[in-house]
């Protein structure tokens, strides 16, 4: 590594260290290796772990006597542990989108009009079933009616049948009387008519006797006195039994008509009475129907009325509440689309911040790579021999893993800066202590670039999500924990007992497919001495199983050692087989 490489490194490193461009040289220096220490990864934990393989190994961990200095090193993974759960937390609140609650809003507010609607429906299907019961009611009512007339007119008919019956007869008897009267009359004609030969023989015999008298004038005078007698008595006995017969047959025939007069006017009454009751009893039965009807019909239309003006209330009521939900919810996304607007604005801001930024780091890119093509003016470094000089060196390498990886951020970050600047203001900090800026135009620009860095690392992590989500999606996962989500590679019936020794495979890549770790054939037991994450894993299968997990890089930090170079939003993939 030439100075140069070795310069920009440190220059790096100092850039992302708070409090670096205000203080004295000393204190500022002693400051810089106390941070640059906080940032070195964690100590590997003790067996039972699988031992890691990582990528690449610093070349300082050759020596022997560097190590054991190391070893006696304060230990700061308590503290890095720390800071990191506080920024986890902070990026996890930071990092919330707020399109959930425009959406939740938006559910809100289709689920009221959902029920207005219901609401709305249900009332109309009441006032339907109403109507319909009020029409079917009135069709059993006209019905009933009907065949109650039908009956009436049916009876009213058979009486008036039988009445039509009884009055014929009683004029067939009153023609056969008549019949009668008139053979009376004729008989009796005829017997007048008999008298009228009668008298007509006895003239002749008068006749007869005269001439007989004319021979005998005594004769004739005795002859035609007794004549005259029999005469008399003869017409006087016909005349007798002619008003006899004619007063009994005006006997007869007046008391035949005056009985059937009577029995006719007594049919009549008879007739009359019966139709009278059998009205009254129908009219009685039909407003007795038609009064329980109205009744029926009224306590119906009550009922009906009732349920459907407290339906009506009730109905009222939600629908007030809905509207005033409505209301506030349409205030609400009011509000949020005016937040929405501004996010938007801000970030065609922050698009065109990050075009201009992608062209800067174009140039520095240019400008990186003139600068490693131009010839090295520094001698090249000899290898450190003193415990001070390999120690320095260790520090160094650490410094410059966790600078490399800070630098790469900015990158992806899109952070417009100039190497050749950056290695000048390194240079004469660590040389002189003097600065060509005053402290005040520092700290401006370094607070500038740190709000630049957590914004922009903030779009790295949602973008990370992104990817991981894209990657899942669609997957019925075993089990989600703390960011990480298992998914079954191969099935089987049996689990793992506690302490039950089993030999596991494990793989541990980026979503580009770095490799963290890689390890295989290793007996571990099964229990709480297992790092988080293989443990997690483990319980998910049995011997002859597979599981795959997948997460960000940030969410696992605490549960699973990671080399310097991987980024908080790196997609982690761990594979798990246990054999």
């Amino acid at each position: 590594m030439t100075q140069r490489h070795l310069l920009a490194v440190l220059i790096s490193a100092a850039l992302l260290l708070p409090g670096q461009a205000a203080s004295a040289a000393d204190d500022d220096m002693l400051r810089a290796f106390s941070e640059a220490a906080r940032t070195l990864p964690p100590a590997p934990a003790a067996k039972p772990q699988p031992p890691a393989k990582p990528a690449a190994k610093p070349a300082a961990k050759t020596v022997s006597k560097a190590e054991k200095k190391a070893a006696t090193a304060p230990d700061h993974s308590a503290e890095l542990t720390r800071l990191r759960a506080r920024v986890a937390e902070l990026e996890k609140l930071s990092a919330a989108p707020a399109v959930k609650a425009d959406d939740a809003l938006k559910a809100q507010l289709a689920a009221s009009d959902k029920k207005l609607a219901a609401l709305s429906a249900e009332k109309q299907q009441q006032e339907k079933n109403i109507a319909t019961l009020q029409q079917a009611l009135k069709a059993e009512n006209e019905k009933a009616l009907a065949a109650l007339q039908a009956e009436s007119k049916k009876q009213l008919s058979a009486q008036q049948a039988g009445n039509d019956k009884k009055l014929a007869a009683l004029s067939a008897e009153k023609q056969q009387q008549e019949k009668n009267i008139a053979t009376l009359q004729q008989a009796l004609k005829e017997a007048q008519q008999q008298q009228s030969a009668g008298s007509a023989q006895l003239t002749k015999q008068l006749s007869d006797a005269r001439a007989a008298a004319i021979q005998s004038a005594d004769a004739l005078k005795a002859l035609k006195a007794e004549n005259d007698k029999a005469l008399a008595a003869l017409q006087a006995e016909s005349k007798k039994q002619l008003s006899a017969q004619q007063a009994a047959s005006d006997r007869k025939l007046a008391a035949l008509q005056a009985e059937n007069e009577k029995a006719l006017a007594a049919l009549q009454a008879e007739s009359k009475k019966q139709l009278s009751a059998q009205q009254a009893e129908s009219d009685k039965k039909l407003a007795a129907l038609q009064a329980e009807s109205k009744q029926q019909l009224s306590a119906q239309q009550a009922e009906s009325a009732q349920k459907l003006a407290a339906q009506q209330t009730a109905s009222d009521k939600q629908l007030k509440a809905l509207q005033s939900q409505q209301t506030e919810s349409e205030k609400k996304l009011t509000a949020l689309q005016t937040q929405q607007a501004e996010r938007e604005k801000q970030l065609a801001a922050l698009d065109s911040e990050k075009q201009q930024q992608a062209h800067n780091l174009a140039q520095l890119t240019r400008e990186l790579e003139a600068a490693k093509q131009q010839p090295a003016a520094a001698p090249k470094l000899s290898a450190p021999k003193s415990d001070a000089e390999r120690d320095g060196y260790t520090l160094g390498q650490f410094i410059a893993s966790n600078a490399v990886v800070q630098l790469q951020m900015v990158k992806d970050i899109g952070l417009s800066i100039s190497m050749d600047q950056l290695i000048a203001g390194l240079t004469t900090q660590l040389q002189s202590g003097d600065s060509l800026l005053d402290g005040e135009e520092m700290a401006r620009r370094y607070a500038t670039m740190q709000a630049s860095i957590g914004k922009g690392l903030n779009a790295l992590i949602e973008k990370g999500y992104a990817q991981l989500d894209k990657k899942v999606a669609k997957r019925k996962a075993l089990k989600k924990d703390l960011g990480m989500q298992w998914f079954a590679v191969k099935s089987v019936k049996g689990k793992l007992l506690p302490d039950q020794q089993a030999a596991v495979s494990v793989r541990v890549t980026t979503l580009s497919g770095k490799v963290i770790n890689d390890f295989s054939h290793d007996q571990v037991p099964f229990n709480d001495s297992l790092p988080p994450l293989l443990q997690e894993g483990m319980s998910l299968t049995g011997k002859g199983g597979a599981v795959e997990g997948w997460a960000l890089a940030k969410d696992i930090y605490e549960r699973e050692p990671l080399p310097p170079w991987v980024a908080p939003y790196d997609v982690i993939h761990y594979q798990l087989t246990i054999k």
